[in-house]
């Protein structure tokens, strides 16, 4: 009796398996968007201060101390003096390539530049990198999440470089 028992728990679980029939995936179509790529070194060198500049894509706010930064998606920083938060005066633009956060702490800005996370203070005049920490994110991905075509996967497009931003296909 006990073998007969066993016999039909083994059944019970098989047929209990075979409900359990796995749907086809579909694949994820490509992407809409072209990405733009930059040499790592040419990353490295990227961080500068710019003249103050309209807004097109805005992402993050922050407000540390009496300052507003705004961040433009995949290109940077703007500066804002928010001494009178009913009108904030531009001061200037920082250009990180592939931005999309900062953080700021004791007066440290911390950014993703493209793959990498700096560390930086910037004065009212100029950018001082106090540190870069490279490939501790992963690359931006395309803005619909399509799939990235194989030619600008890693190990197919040109040696050392980083994908910095996605644009709309023309």
């Amino acid at each position: 009796m006990r073998f007969n028992m066993k016999k039909i728990l083994v059944l019970m679980v098989l047929l209990s398996l075979s409900s359990c029939l796995v749907e086809p995936v579909e694949e994820i179509p490509l992407t809409a968007y072209t990405p733009v790529l930059m040499q790592r070194a040419d990353l490295e060198k990227s961080l500068a201060v710019l003249p103050p500049r309209e807004i097109k894509q805005a992402g993050k706010i922050y407000i540390y101390g009496s300052m507003l930064y705004i961040n433009e998606r995949y290109r940077g920083v703007h500066v804002f003096d928010n001494s009178d938060p009913t009108n904030p005066t531009a001061i200037a633009f920082l250009n990180i390539p592939g931005n999309i956060d900062i953080a700021i702490k004791n007066g440290v800005m911390y950014a993703d530049n493209s793959v990498d996370l700096v560390s930086l203070d910037y004065d009212g005049q100029g950018i001082t990198t106090f540190d870069r920490q490279r490939n501790v994110f992963p690359e931006v991905v395309p803005p619909d999440f399509g799939r990235v075509p194989s030619e600008f996967l890693t190990e197919n497009r040109p040696e050392n470089t980083v994908i910095v931003r996605w644009e709309e296909k023309e």
